[in-house]
């Protein structure tokens, strides 16, 4: 059974999945850019981070050459 983590404002911070939490992350240093979502899981018994995926953003549009 997963829960969504989410503030009074509806904005999402995480998904509790089982034993594991996934929360997007916007740091460029873990490879977050412009069309891209990156997602940390970590392990809730110890804390320790298990992996980070990086995805295309779906909905993203393409932007327009300015000319």
């Amino acid at each position: 059974m997963s829960a969504e983590l989410r503030c009074d404002n509806n904005i999402k911070f995480g998904v509790l999945d089982g034993d594991f939490l996934d929360v997007k992350c916007r740091s460029q240093y873990c490879g977050h850019a412009p069309g891209t979502v990156v997602i940390h899981r970590f392990d809730l018994a110890t804390g320790d981070l298990l992996y980070t995926s990086r995805y295309k953003d779906p909905g993203t549009k393409p932007r327009k050459e300015s000319q």
